[in-house]
């Protein structure tokens, strides 16, 4: 066997050698033989892999790095020490990759590996920049374990949130100014380091006061972290006030931006008057005492402020209010002593309605009468006088003639159409006496306003109030009778009255007004054009 397997390796030899002077000769002959001699060797090769050879197949094949699913990664509103990962199919050279990395704006960062090296986490060492796109890139080229490339770069993409915002509120208002026991609101958008709130809340002009946290119960987890600034005294009236916050960080250590709130505190209350008015002499022992104030004012507080001393001994006295709150009537307990000065005074501890403090401390004196307790003058005022009119007008007659009607129905008698007076008396008010200044300086020129107009109206100019409050007649207590007519003056006048005597059935407000004891004194003018007569009569109190 051993000796014909020789033979035949020597014969294959033979004929090789053979071929190759052969394929010399043509292209034709070349072609057969090769075909020939592939046939051989197919033979030659058969004969000598007996038994059949094992093909070995790797259990795991290694992928080739152009079929690595790595992913990008997109996202938004990422958070400020929010890693991001980047995944690879098979396992990287972290060496290798980390040399290959990109990020874009630069950051420092930390790499982290999952136990297959399969896992690239990046996170920020401090914090991404805040409300910037973001590319963390590993370039082509890095290694596999195999050593083979990545053939394509492998990217995440951000975009990271904004910045935390701060809004900044007063929390009382009027009319959008603040009060002055105003606090200051800072709401965050999201949680904030409080260890720099202090050094970051400024206010112009400076004011102490603490910040605490405010619990709102039931708020969503997304809710705006709110704070409380308190000031630690009232803020001043008509005032202008700049609450500014820059410096704050959030808990990522991210400064935020400034933010600033200018605020103007409401103008302080003020007194407008006393009555008595100051330095008034001969006052009547009785006498009403008030004083008036530019706008409403908070009831409690302001009348603890009002003050009556005599001899520099309190005065007691029952308090009431009037005209919206803008008047404090004080009412002494028992009469004033005789011929004693008397200070009235409002400290600042009055607040307004508003909340604002009085803007300055007030005080008047007057002196009181010397004899019993209702002589003297009422308030202070100009001076009374009772039974004729006064001034000179042309109608002075007329308006003395008045008064009598008048005073009768209010006595308790009843004015008939003859113009008598039918059971005077009987009622227990006082008649009204006639104001010589309220006649000259209000109602005598109003009723010559009207009879020459041809007017029939409360309300030209203002309203009554206005008028006798330019003629220096201050008090809240005031009302107006009109009688518009023509004809005869004393029959018109007589004629207006009858018409307001005829209203105690209903009570109308001309018999309410002629027969209120509240008032103690009139002024009435009578004028007469064209025909035209005009009765104004003007009730007051001080």
């Amino acid at each position: 066997m051993r000796k014909a397997t020789t033979a035949l390796l020597a014969a294959s030899g033979h004929v090789a050698a053979t071929v190759g002077a052969t394929v010399r000769r043509s292209l034709r002959s070349r072609a057969g033989i090769a075909l020939g001699l592939a046939l051989l060797l197919g033979l030659d090769v058969i004969g000598v892999s007996q038994p059949t050879a094992t093909v070995a197949t790797p259990n795991h094949p290694i992928l080739p790095l152009t079929r690595a699913e790595f992913k990008t990664s997109v996202g938004t509103d990422h958070g400020l020490t929010e890693p991001v990962t980047i995944a690879f199919s098979t396992a990287m050279d972290p060496a290798s990759v980390a040399s290959m990395l990109r990020i874009e704006p630069a950051t420092d960062v930390r790499l982290g590996w999952n136990d297959a090296d399969t896992l690239l986490t990046i996170t920020p060492t401090t914090h991404w920049a805040v409300g910037t796109f973001h590319t963390v890139t590993v370039d082509a080229g890095a290694l596999a374990l195999s050593g083979q490339p990545l053939p394509k770069p492998a990217r995440a993409i951000f975009v990271t949130r904004a910045a935390t915002a701060v809004s900044l509120a007063a929390t009382d208002l009027v009319a959008g100014k603040a009060t002055v026991g105003t606090d200051f609101l800072l709401s965050f958008a999201r949680p904030v380091d409080p260890t720099t709130l202090d050094a970051a809340l400024t206010v112009q002009p400076a004011v102490q006061g603490t910040i605490k946290h405010v619990d709102l119960p039931g708020d969503a987890a997304d809710a705006p972290v709110t704070y409380r600034f308190v000031p630690s005294t009232a803020l001043r009236a008509n005032a202008t006030y700049r609450v500014i916050v820059s410096g704050a960080r959030d808990t990522n250590g991210v400064a935020l931006e400034p933010a600033a709130l200018t605020v103007q505190t409401l103008r302080g209350p003020a007194v407008v008057r006393f009555r008595p008015f100051a330095n008034s002499t001969d006052i009547a022992r009785n006498a009403v005492l008030s004083v008036r104030f530019t706008e409403r004012m908070e009831r409690r507080s302001t009348a603890r402020a009002f003050t009556v001393k005599a001899g520099g001994k309190a005065i007691a006295g029952r308090v009431a209010w009037a005209e919206n709150d803008t008047v404090l009537v004080f009412t002494p307990a028992r009469a004033l002593p005789a011929a004693s000065t008397v200070t009235m005074a409002v400290s600042t501890t009055a607040r307004g309605a508003s909340g604002v403090p009085l803007g300055a401390a007030s005080r008047a004196t007057f002196k009181t009468s010397n004899g019993s307790a209702g002589s003297g003058q009422a308030s202070g005022g100009p001076a009374i006088t009772g039974g004729n009119a006064v001034g000179g007008g042309n109608w002075a007659a007329v308006e003395t003639y008045y008064l009598g009607l008048m005073n009768c129905t209010r006595t308790g008698g009843w004015v008939t159409s003859t113009g008598h007076c039918s059971s005077p008396g009987g009622r227990n008010v006082a008649p009204l006496k006639l104001d010589r200044g309220i006649s000259t300086y209000v109602s005598r020129p109003y009723a010559r306003r009207l009879a020459v107009g041809a007017d029939c109206s409360h309300f030209i100019g203002g309203n009554p109030g206005d008028r006798l409050r330019r003629a220096g007649y201050t008090s809240y207590r005031w009302a107006e009778n009109l009688g518009c007519r023509s004809g005869n003056p004393r029959a018109a006048v007589l004629a207006s009255h009858l018409f307001f005597q005829s209203e105690k059935s209903y009570g109308g407000g001309h018999y309410v007004n002629l027969m209120n004891a509240a008032y103690d004194r009139v002024g009435i003018g009578v004028w007469v054009s064209g025909g035209r007569v005009r009765l104004v009569i003007d009730f007051y109190h001080p």
